[in-house]
């Protein structure tokens, strides 16, 4: 039988260290609830799109306006590229503000089941019932 407190190769003692911690809270977290921490919002690739349309949308303009095209095609390529991309990128960024999920209203909620904090100092109450003693226990032993 191997000792607790030994490792099995090479019979050394293994000092076990151990800081006190008054108390632990527990907290339940729903499937759905861990997706989102684990994934993020769905909205969330809205905003990259939305910031993706706009980088381009303002790249184009600043073109627009810094240069001088030979052709008129060349020109309205980039006028294109502008509208649309300020049209979708504020599409997107409409889309993502109505149905964003933050994170951090999530994590409120998985903590705010915790109603009461404990009290500094205070022990929790022992519990009413308290366990049979076994000299009292009329049950046969197997």
């Amino acid at each position: 039988m191997i000792k607790p407190n030994t490792t099995p190769n090479d019979g050394e003692t293994l000092q076990v260290r151990r800081g006190r911690v008054e108390s632990i809270d527990l907290y339940e977290v729903k499937e759905d609830e861990l997706d989102l921490l684990e994934k993020g919002s769905q909205a969330t690739l809205q905003l990259n799109f939305s910031i993706f349309l706009f980088s381009i949308a303002f790249t184009s303009i600043a073109a627009l306006a810094t240069s001088d095209f030979k052709w008129k095609i060349i020109e309205s390529v980039f006028t294109f590229v502008s509208l649309i991309g300020i049209i979708l990128g504020a599409y997107y960024i409409i889309s993502w503000r109505r149905t964003k999920t933050s994170i951090t209203g999530v994590i409120s909620t998985i903590r705010n089941r915790i109603n009461e904090a404990p009290i500094q100092g205070q022990t929790p109450e022992k519990p009413e019932t308290q366990p049979k003693k076994p000299e009292n226990d009329k049950t046969p032993y197997g």
